[in-house]
């Protein structure tokens, strides 16, 4: 006997994972094991179809209306299962892209038909499923079904879209509805759309995103995918507590990193970099930064400022928060970077008092360098004069630059500026 396709460990054997038919066969394992999924995917249907006239209405699966039968993929019109149709209600779903506007009203066909997806459900429903992930490749016949005479057929399609779809399944993670094997299916499942169909995302672009923080975020780590450093593909890490990141492979700022921050219902996007964050990193780049064009960045909309703080091995401990000016910072290292070394735990308040002389730290950070390095068993200290650099788009020149698809050479230009203004030219293509 051969096993049902939907079955999850019977995939196809003769297709790709990029083919149409692949997306719509795991989707549908999703919906025929995964209560919330088909509660998602019916109610996502019910919507879109709620115009229809009282006596054609879908019952809401949620309220227990509408119970699931059976769920197939790739069935043929001439299937037994489409013999005997009086007593059902056929209603065309169509999933692309994005929500196909152009449509038609929907009739029996005389065409020899072979449907992505077919679910019977009670009470007397028959939904005809066609996956187009692309919807420029629709052919508007397609969404007719070829049935025999008997069953009664919606004439309003259902479009829904992919992006739509994907959205939901992210959001049943996002406020914990899943748990188990039913949340690593689905993670499966947005793994396998982010490797084969990346273009249905719903964060494919900013605009995209729905002001939505974690597809914003998303869409932050994909762009940092997309980096070529020193000819080769960035790799991009997440620093537990930070953000995600793309390894630059330069010794003044190591990591490149960026993220979305949502304000009500306003947002923006962050480009972080961080430059000479340990004792070595700082030596080299005040070695090595070039002042003018470091101090030009604020002109190009850059914000700079001291990231002064003290380690112990690679443990950062404590940030300063001192008075001293950005300019007055910098000219401060660019003197005595060259002479960096560990202080011993006897020089600890020497240096302290230093500190606070010249500005890196204030009275207010007393108590605090007390409690955490003074009243502690630490030995030695790393001096760390990092200095944070960032860049801001409003979530309205975010939108408007990756329409045009200008956002990611907008970033690796604003990139490039940086580590230029440092001293240290990346090749990021």
């Amino acid at each position: 006997m051969m096993l049902d396709h939907l079955n999850i460990f019977n995939s196809y054997k003769n297709k790709e994972n990029n083919h149409e038919d692949e997306l719509t066969r795991i989707f549908l394992t999703l919906v025929k094991n995964i209560p919330a999924v088909q509660m998602l995917f019916f109610e996502l249907i019910r919507k879109e179809l709620s115009d229809l006239p009282s006596d054609e209405q879908i019952p809401s699966i949620s309220l227990g209306e509408l119970v699931v039968q059976t769920v197939h993929t790739q069935v043929g019109n001439s299937n037994a299962m489409f013999s005997e149709l009086e007593d059902y209600k056929v209603i065309s779903v169509i999933i692309s892209d994005d929500r196909l506007d152009e449509t038609s009203m929907i009739n029996n066909s005389e065409r020899i038909a072979r449907y992505d997806g077919v679910i019977f459900a009670n009470p007397g429903l028959l939904f005809i499923i066609e996956n187009k992930p692309l919807r420029y490749n629709i052919w508007l016949d397609q969404l007719n079904p070829s049935l025999k005479e008997g069953a009664q057929i919606i004439k309003q399609p259902c479009a829904l879209s992919w992006r739509d779809v994907i959205e939901r399944l992210n959001t049943l993670i996002i406020n914990g509805i899943l748990t188990g094997l039913e949340l690593q299916l689905v993670e499966d499942f947005l793994e396998f759309v982010d490797e084969e169909f990346s273009y249905i995302n719903p964060y494919t672009q900013f605009g995209v995103c729905k002001g939505n923080s974690y597809l914003l975020n998303k869409r932050c780590v994909d762009l940092l995918n997309q980096f070529i450093i020193d000819g080769e593909q960035a790799e991009v890490n997440y620093h537990r507590g930070w953000k995600h990141y793309a390894n630059s492979n330069r010794k003044t700022v190591k990591q490149i990193a960026m993220d979305a921050q949502v304000d009500g219902e306003d947002w923006k996007v962050t480009l972080f970099l961080y430059a000479g964050d340990t004792m070595a990193s700082a030596k080299y780049t005040f070695s090595q930064l070039k002042y003018e064009k470091l101090m030009k960045l604020k002109g190009h909309g850059f914000s700079l400022w001291p990231n002064f703080h003290l380690s112990f091995r690679s443990s950062n401990l404590f940030w300063a928060n001192g008075k001293i000016t950005f300019e007055a910072y910098v000219d401060y290292w660019l003197k005595n970077a060259s002479n960096l070394k560990q202080i011993k735990r006897d020089q600890f308040n020497e240096h302290f008092s230093e500190f606070e002389k010249v500005g890196l730290t204030s009275e207010e950070d007393r108590s605090i360098m007390k409690e955490k390095l003074l009243d502690k068993n630490y030995q030695t200290l790393n001096i760390c004069p990092g200095m944070g650099i960032t860049y801001t788009w409003s979530s309205k020149d975010t939108i408007e630059l990756d329409k045009r698809q200008q956002f990611l050479p907008d970033l690796k230009e604003k990139i490039r500026l940086a580590f230029e203004a440092l001293g240290d030219d990346i090749d990021l293509r």
